[in-house]
């Protein structure tokens, strides 16, 4: 606890300085549709924040986000495992995922659009662009997995599900939770865009959308910051379960 104020304290002056220098910025440029200060963001964001729609916003983005996230994670590891087993499955699945990794989220998102309704968009986007980063993760820790311990296992007739818990979970532990720390980011990143590009009614993208109409950038600046709380509070989030997970 006191590693963690401490840490908090000295990251404080960096704050300071970059807050120092969005406030120049500000002060310079003298125009609030390119810049506003950090003092009208905050003033703003807390408008925003008294406000039911605004907390509406976030637990429709939230929602949906998390659930695309969630469902590349649980597909991800588990088409890992399926290639690491079956050759011909490495070889089906390998080239879809490399193909999900290259297509521009843009593409995917008019695609979306035109396959299905405008709702379940950031749960698609937020799916195919998780996907390919926690399967590639987890076939690396899977090919990481020490051949000594799994021959030892095999001569002490050592069960597969305890093979799976005490072997391959507690090797793939680090890999999933890079994974899934990283992805997290990509997630948000990719969902709201998509949800700005279909403006998908009552998320935090639609918002960003009308912000950018209106050219109301107090009110761009003050989503961003909020994107970037909740992106940051997932990611310590999930660095906090799978450390007691790896522990």
């Amino acid at each position: 606890m006191k590693e963690k104020f401490f840490n908090a304290v000295k990251f404080a002056p960096v704050i300071l300085f970059w807050f120092v220098v969005w406030e120049g910025a500000a002060f310079l440029i003298q125009s609030d549709i390119i810049i506003v200060s950090p003092r009208v963001t905050f003033a703003r964001l807390f408008e925003l924040g008294a406000t039911a729609g605004f907390w509406g916003s976030i637990g429709t983005s939230l929602g949906r986000i998390l659930r695309g996230f969630l469902l590349a994670l649980g597909a991800g590891v588990v088409l890992a495992a399926l290639c690491a087993k079956f050759k011909i499955a490495e070889r089906l699945v390998l080239p879809a995922v490399k193909v999900l990794n290259a297509v521009p989220i843009a593409s995917f998102t008019i695609l979306a659009l035109m396959a299905f309704h405008s709702s379940n968009l950031s749960i698609f986007i937020a799916f195919v662009t998780v996907l390919p980063i926690v399967f590639f993760n987890t076939l690396k820790g899977i090919e990481s997995t020490s051949p000594q311990l799994l021959e030892m296992a095999n001569i002490f007739r050592v069960p597969t599900y305890k093979k799976i818990f005490y072997i391959y979970l507690k090797t793939l532990a680090p890999f999933v939770a890079s994974a899934a720390t990283t992805g997290v980011g990509f997630a948000w990143k990719s969902g709201i865009a998509a949800e700005l590009i279909g403006v998908v009614r009552g998320t935090i993208g639609a918002n960003l959308h009308t912000a950018r109409i209106f050219l109301n950038t107090a009110d761009l600046f003050a989503w961003t910051i909020a994107i970037v709380v909740l992106s940051y509070l997932m990611e310590n989030a999930l660095r906090f379960f799978f450390g007691k997970v790896i522990k």
